[in-house]
């Protein structure tokens, strides 16, 4: 062997030649090994046979519900002078569309019970939207008058939900 400057020739053998080669084939081995064995636990395993839902039992079924429900702010209504306006709507889609509905909308002055809410209801399938309008009584001298709009958005499966919004106007 020649030795230059301290340090060994590596051209002529390199001590790790071999077991490159041995790792090569243990990573073949190993690789096989692990799916020969996953191979036999996947077909050792049961089969799951599970019977179909009973066609009358509804609390096991997934329903989406797609409905949206608002009550418009009330604001001084641009079609009929001098009164305030509401809306309330309930608007089905999807597996919901033919649900039937029943919409209550409800528009209170607070003015101290001086003026009775007004109600109004709608009943239908999929979209129901209810209009509310009463005359806006109001003098210069008065500060900004709240108006409040309650609506019940009642659905066919029981459910009941309420949603309000509420405005200071003078007309």
């Amino acid at each position: 062997m020649k030795v230059t400057s301290g340090y060994r020739d590596s051209t002529r053998t390199h001590p790790l030649k071999g077991f490159a080669e041995f790792s090569r084939k243990g990573f073949q081995m190993n690789k096989t090994l692990i799916v020969t064995i996953s191979l036999l636990f996947f077909l050792s395993q049961n089969r799951a046979i599970a019977e179909p839902p009973v066609p009358g039992d509804f609390n096991d079924r997934l329903v989406i519900e797609t409905c949206v429900l608002t009550s418009e702010k009330p604001h001084i209504s641009q079609h009929v002078p001098g009164t305030v306006n509401v809306t309330g709507r309930t608007v089905c889609k999807g597996i919901s569309a033919g649900r039937y509905l029943r919409v209550t909308v409800t528009l209170t002055r607070k003015d101290g019970g001086n003026t009775t809410p007004i109600t109004k209801s709608i009943s239908r399938s999929g979209t129901v939207v209810v209009n509310v309008a009463m005359p806006c009584i109001w003098s210069r001298k008065q500060a900004d008058i709240e108006y409040i709009v309650r609506t019940v958005h009642k659905l066919s499966n029981g459910k009941t939900l309420t949603t309000e919004n509420g405005a200071l106007l003078k007309c």
